[in-house]
């Protein structure tokens, strides 16, 4: 059609009076700098020779299985891409408005980290940073003001819309395109009226001539189309000040950044309103340490309306996830097996440091850029679905009032054996449990390792052991929205089919807290073996904040209170019955997008997990 690509100094020129168009442009920009960017966008525009803008975050400085690496970047940059940056962390609007009201050292703070830190790191690795997009479209003045400060020249939001010459610099117009009637939009140069005869135009030429197999939507790239022949002057903008590394975590390095940060939504928000806005103050409440549950829809799993400690911004809360399996008071402990009295210290030593147990739904409303928790939060997890979490551990749980999540895989879930029945799990769910997979059978690396990637008898098992497992712990109890990798073992096809089914987040094996930098297909645990009392005493270490005993004097001391608590758990018998106590009924159940496959022939005795280390 003619139009003319622009790169980023072509646009910067254009905005300066230094550059005339003749002719419609359009700049293109992709926001999340992910390992798709590279796969998939980047050979079809090399091929084409057009240059575009890459917003780089946190997690391009240190690798990532899921994020864009700076020798990725390096490369496109080679090829004609511009660098510019995403914000470290891209926290959330209401990380920016609690700063805020803290007060104007915080807010200077943050923009000191999210600004400053971010532009002086991409200069450091590209040579130059002067384009931003703020993270979900959200600007306010805090952000507005300090731009100009750290060098930035432009600033792009997700208001959709044509570039015109008196657009403020840092309100620069984009169109998100997520589908082919918004890219026609974008590339409309007359009336709203062509539209649809754009549209037409766009499938009938790219059907016939893709240099390359390229999908017909690319999540998270923008076109930013601009047209005009004069521009205003920008302001001087004065030299970029040198910025210290941040760090609020004291004995971490101030560089660590990692993983994938969720995918935007396109919700823009006009600057005058968010100036004039009052956020609500954060919540404070006194109460047990797992806060108060509730549940917001029938089908959906619990969050908590309080907690102990105050909820502080998204980048400054770590999460320690535990992991545990089997429990006992009278069998041989083993890494997987844990003594139900040991259980029992661990989580009144938690409620003892004054950590916060958050649910599943915390955790994911908080990863995803939801919500705000505690700065110390604990997410308690039990693999594999063993009958003793029934008979020993769930009594625990449900004594100190700790939310947990249970990742079963489902051909161990029969009530034979030592395995639990569908009505054990339904009553722990009706007391605030929730459930995650943990695939169909519990393959270990040699039965996946039998057939390659790109074979049909992958496939079919990759099928069987991911979506089908998620399909049907959700038609059992009603919700399957998380995934746990069997001895933290994954391949990128496993990743590709929870993104398939919905499955937002999974988790590893592999020990670190988390923070809002985590990949969310691959987020950390500690797996607390009946062998290492070091590991949870590791795990939740939050570097001795003041006030709490030193974290292994302080387990020590758990147990006499513990014991005091709930005598029961060191008893050499199971606590209670390994009967449910009340049948809870099953839900409603979900209709499967495919048909699940034909059940398999009766099975004798179901067989136990076989499992394996990252090391062995």
């Amino acid at each position: 059609q003619g139009i003319r690509t622009l790169s980023l100094q072509e646009f910067i020129d254009w905005r300066l009076g230094r550059l005339s168009l003749s002719s419609p442009a359009v700049l293109i920009t992709l926001d999340e700098a992910d390992a798709t960017a590279y796969s998939v966008a980047f050979p079809v525009l090399r091929e084409f020779g057009f240059p575009f803008v890459v917003f780089a975050d946190g997690r391009n400085f240190q690798e990532s299985g899921m994020a864009l690496t700076t020798e990725k970047l390096r490369e496109m940059q080679q090829e004609g891409a511009a660098i510019g940056s995403r914000s470290m962390t891209r926290p959330q609007a209401c990380d920016w408005q609690h700063a805020g009201l803290s007060g104007p050292d915080a807010a200077l703070k943050l923009a000191e980290r999210e600004l400053g830190l971010s532009a002086q790191r991409i200069i450091s690795s590209f040579g130059s940073c002067e384009a931003f997009s703020y993270p979900r479209g959200y600007a306010c003045a805090s952000m507005v003001e300090n731009l100009p400060v750290y060098g930035y020249k432009v600033a792009f939001g997700l208001s959709e819309g044509k570039v015109q010459p008196d657009t403020p610099d840092y309100m620069q117009k984009r169109y998100v395109v997520r589908d082919m009637p918004a890219f026609a939009r974008a590339v409309n140069f007359g009336s709203a009226a062509d539209d649809e005869h754009v549209l037409q135009q766009v499938h009938a030429v790219a059907s016939g001539h893709l240099p390359v197999s390229q999908p017909a939507a690319v999540d998270s790239a923008g076109v930013l189309v601009n047209v005009g022949m004069d521009a205003a002057e920008s302001p001087d903008v004065p030299q970029l000040p040198v910025v210290e590394p941040f760090n609020d975590q004291p004995g971490e390095p101030a560089t660590e950044v990692q993983g994938p940060i969720p995918a935007p939504v396109t919700e823009d928000i006009p600057l005058e309103i968010l100036e004039n806005s009052a956020p609500e103050p954060r919540p404070f409440c006194t109460g047990p340490a797992a806060g108060r549950l509730s549940r917001r829809t029938p089908d959906a799993d619990r969050v908590t309306e309080e907690f102990t400690q105050p909820v502080v911004p998204r980048e400054q809360t770590r999460v320690a996830v535990l992991g545990y399996h089997n429990f006992s008071n009278t069998k041989k402990v083993s890494d997987m097996l844990m003594r139900t009295s040991e259980f029992c210290q661990q989580m009144q030593y938690i409620q003892d440091a004054g950590l916060a147990v958050i649910t599943m739904q915390d955790f994911l409303d908080w990863l995803l850029g939801e919500r705000c928790l505690p700065a110390r939060c604990v997410l308690i997890t039990i693999d594999d679905g063993w009958r003793s979490v029934y008979t020993d551990a769930y009594p625990v749980l449900k004594a100190y009032g700790y939310p947990f999540t249970l990742f079963l895989y489902t051909s161990y879930l029969s009530g034979r054996g030592q395995s639990m029945t569908p009505g054990m799990v339904r009553e722990m769910i009706a007391a605030g449990a929730t459930i995650g997979s943990h695939s169909t059978t519990h393959l270990y690396p040699s039965q996946w390792k039998r057939y390659e990637e790109d074979s049909p008898e992958y496939a079919a098992q990759l099928q069987e052991e991911v979506p089908d497992s998620v399909v049907s712990l959700r038609q059992m109890f009603g919700n399957c929205s998380t995934y746990c990798f069997p001895g933290g073992y994954y391949t990128q096809p496993m990743l590709d089919a929870l993104r398939a089914c919905g499955v937002p987040v999974a988790f590893t094996v592999l020990e670190k807290k988390v923070t809002t930098l985590e990949d969310p297909l691959l987020v950390h645990r500690y797996m607390v073996f009946g062998t290492d009392s070091r590991i949870f005493r590791r795990a939740v270490n939050f570097d001795d904040v003041p006030g709490i005993k030193p974290t292994a004097q302080g387990i020590t001391e758990a147990r006499e209170r513990a014991m005091a608590f709930f005598p029961a758990a060191f008893a050499e018998s199971a606590p209670v019955d390994a009967e449910p106590r009340s049948e809870v009924p099953a839900p409603a159940p979900i209709p499967a997008p495919e048909p699940l496959p034909a059940p398999k022939a009766e099975l004798g005795e179901i067989p136990e997990p076989v499992y394996f280390t990252p090391a062995g």
